[in-house]
């Protein structure tokens, strides 16, 4: 039984070997880590806008601008 606050999980092998892979690309010690590192970054990405989506914003603010100097 894990210890309170903690959540037993079971993975694939092949997730195991990503998993590894993160670790020892990332200096983390356990997969606890790399597993918080993948969840962290992901969720991070998610919420990230893109420049794509940057520009359509300033693109559209800038329309708005114009809009409202026109006699």
């Amino acid at each position: 039984m894990p210890p309170d606050g903690y959540t037993t999980v079971t993975i694939s092998d092949s997730v195991a070997t990503k998993l590894t892979r993160i670790m020892a690309d990332h200096d983390h010690a356990s997969y606890a880590e790399a597993i918080e590192y993948a969840a962290d970054t992901t969720l991070i990405q998610e919420d990230e806008i893109t420049v794509q989506e940057l520009v359509q914003v300033v693109d559209e603010r800038l329309d708005k601008m114009d809009e409202t100097r026109l006699p």
